[in-house]
C-alpha cells in the first residue's frame, strides 16, 4: 500500500487528477457508462509514440542528430540557433516532452564542452519555448493535440490552418530572440562522434509510422497496439519501463473525471454559460492552462465546448503552454533538469521564463486575433 501510495503522490498533476476522478465519483456512482469516458485510441497513440521515442533515444538516433547538426560550428549563436531549432522541429514529430528529454541533456553536454555553461538556462527556456510552439502544429506534438484531434475528428487541415499561425508567429520571435541574446562569438568545436547501436532503430521507426498513421486514421488502434506490444517485447522489453505510465493514466483519470462533471447539471450548466462563444473558449483555454496545466485543460474544457468552438480551444490550450510554468507539461521537465544542475539559479530560471514567455504568449495572442 506504501508503495502504491508513493507512485500515486510522486508526480503531482497525477495525484490532482486522481483525487478529482475520485471526487467525482461520489457524485456519479461507477455504471457501464463509465466505459465511454474512456478513448482508447488517444491512449494507443500515447503508448506506441512512447515506446517509439524511448527506442530511437536508446539507439542514439536523437542525440546522433543533434550532434552531427552542431559538430562543424564555431560561434555562439549558430550554435543556439541550431538546438533550439531542433527542439523546434522536432516538437512536430514527436510530443514535446519527448524532444526535451532528450535534447536537454544533449544541449548541457554540448555547453559543458565548449566552456559555456553560464548560457545554459536561457537555451533551456528557448528549447522549451521551441518544443512547446513546435508542437503545436502537428496533431502528434502534444499530447492536447492527440487528444482533441482523434476524440473530435478534426479535420487535418483545418487542425494546421488554427496551429500555424501559433507556430509560424513564435518561429519568428525564436529568430528575433537569438539574434538580440547571442553574439557570434567563437567557441571550440565538438570532436565527439555518436553511433547508432544496431538495427532495432528500424523497428522503433516502424513502430512510430504505426502510431501516425493510427492518429490520421490509416490503421484500427486495436491493430497499432498489438503490434507495438509484440514487437517491443520481442526486440525491446527495457522500453516499456520508459514509457511515461504517469501521463497515460493522469489522461484515464481525467477521461473520468471529466465523464462524470458532465453528468452533473449545475457543473454542465456554469461551463456551458462561459464556453458560448470563440472568444470565451479561446481565453479560458488560455487561463485554465496557467492553473492546471494545457493537457488538463484540454480534456476539461473539451467535454463542454461545441464542436463549432473546438478549434478555438486548441488555439488556447496551445498558447496556454506558455506563461507560468505550470502551463505545459513540457515546462516542468525542463525545470527539474534546472533545479538538479543549477540549484542556486532556479529563481533567475523562472523570473526569465515567465518573462519571455508573457511577452511571447502577448504578442502571440495579438497575431491571432488579428489573422482570425
Amino acid at each position: 500500500m506504501k508503495a502504491i501510495l508513493k507512485y500515486i503522490y510522486k508526480d503531482k498533476v497525477f495525484f490532482i487528477a486522481f483525487i478529482a476522478a475520485l471526487i467525482s465519483m461520489l457524485f456519479v456512482p461507477i455504471n457501464k457508462g463509465y466505459i465511454d469516458y474512456i478513448n482508447i485510441e488517444v491512449l494507443v497513440v500515447m503508448f506506441s509514440l512512447m515506446i517509439s521515442v524511448a527506442g530511437m533515444t536508446d539507439q542514439n538516433f536523437f542525440s546522433m542528430l543533434a550532434v552531427k547538426m552542431v559538430k562543424h560550428l564555431k560561434d555562439m549563436r549558430t550554435i543556439a540557433y541550431v538546438i533550439v531549432m531542433a527542439s523546434f522541429f522536432l516538437g512536430m514529430l514527436v510530443t514535446n516532452d519527448a524532444v526535451l528529454l532528450t535534447l536537454v541533456p544533449f544541449m548541457l553536454f554540448v555547453m559543458g564542452k565548449i566552456g559555456r555553461t553560464k548560457e545554459s538556462l536561457i537555451i533551456v527556456i528557448l528549447m522549451t519555448l521551441a518544443a512547446n510552439l513546435g508542437s503545436a502544429l502537428t496533431p502528434m506534438g502534444d499530447p492536447q493535440n492527440i487528444y482533441l484531434y482523434t476524440n473530435f475528428d478534426l479535420p487535418f487541415w483545418d487542425f494546421i490552418r488554427s496551429t500555424s499561425m501559433i507556430t509560424i508567429t513564435g518561429f519568428v520571435l525564436l529568430n528575433l530572440t537569438i539574434i538580440f541574446i547571442f553574439k557570434q562569438d567563437i567557441v571550440h568545436p565538438i570532436v565527439e562522434e555518436v553511433k547508432i547501436k544496431d538495427y532495432r532503430l528500424y523497428i522503433y521507426f516502424f513502430t512510430f509510422i504505426l502510431a501516425f498513421l493510427t492518429v490520421i486514421g490509416f490503421i484500427e488502434p486495436i491493430y497499432t497496439l498489438v503490434v507495438v506490444l509484440i514487437l517491443a517485447l520481442i526486440f525491446g522489453r527495457e522500453m516499456f519501463k520508459k514509457v511515461d505510465y504517469h501521463l497515460l493514466l493522469t489522461f484515464f483519470m481525467f477521461f473520468i473525471f471529466t465523464g462524470n462533471i458532465g453528468q452533473i447539471e449545475p457543473v454542465k450548466h456554469f461551463f456551458e454559460d462561459i464556453l458560448n462563444n470563440e472568444h470565451s473558449v479561446f481565453f479560458t483555454g488560455i487561463l485554465t492552462s496557467q492553473f492546471i496545466s494545457n493537457v488538463p485543460a484540454a480534456v476539461l474544457l473539451s467535454t463542454f465546448t461545441p464542436n463549432e468552438y473546438l478549434l478555438n480551444l486548441l488555439q488556447g490550450v496551445n498558447i496556454g503552454a506558455m506563461g507560468t510554468l505550470i502551463g505545459s507539461l513540457a515546462s516542468l521537465i525542463t525545470f527539474k533538469f534546472v533545479t538538479r544542475l543549477y540549484p542556486e539559479r532556479f529563481k533567475e530560471y523562472l523570473i526569465k521564463y515567465t518573462i519571455i514567455c508573457i511577452i511571447y504568449m502577448a504578442v502571440i495572442i495579438g497575431v491571432v486575433y488579428i489573422l482570425k
